[in-house]
C-alpha cells in the first residue's frame, strides 16, 4: 500500500515544466510576445493543460528537473523492491510446499 500511496502522491504532485527555456525562465517567450507577460502565462497554462498536467513549475532549472527525475526513479525502485520481495516469497513458499501451482491433467 505504501507503493500505491507513493505513486499516487508522485502523480498528483508532479508539475509540468511548461513553456520555459533552457535556463528555466520564459525570457525567450516574452521576446516572442513583445514583452506581453499575460500572453506568455496564457500559453504556459494552455500547454500545461494540453499535456495533461494540473500545475506547472513557476521557474525551472536543470538541477530541479534532475531532482524530479531522481524522485520518480526512487519511487519506481521502491515498487521494484516490493515486486522482487513478493516474487521471492512466493518462490520460497512453493519450494517448501506451502503453496502450489495448480496443474491441469495435460501439463
Amino acid at each position: 500500500m505504501d507503493d500505491l500511496h507513493n505513486l499516487e502522491r508522485m502523480r498528483d504532485d508532479l508539475r509540468f515544466r511548461g513553456v520555459k527555456g533552457t535556463t528555466g525562465t520564459q525570457a525567450s517567450f516574452l521576446q516572442l510576445f513583445n514583452g506581453d507577460h499575460d500572453k506568455v502565462e496564457s500559453l504556459d497554462e494552455k500547454v500545461t493543460e494540453m499535456a495533461g498536467f494540473k500545475k506547472a513549475l513557476i521557474i525551472s532549472g536543470q538541477t530541479y528537473s534532475r531532482k524530479v527525475d531522481y524522485n520518480i526513479l526512487a519511487m519506481l525502485a521502491g515498487i521494484g523492491i516490493s515486486v522482487h520481495k513478493i516474487a521471492t516469497d512466493i518462490r520460497l513458499l512453493a519450494k517448501m510446499k506451502e503453496i502450489e501451482e495448480p496443474f491441469g491433467k495435460d501439463q
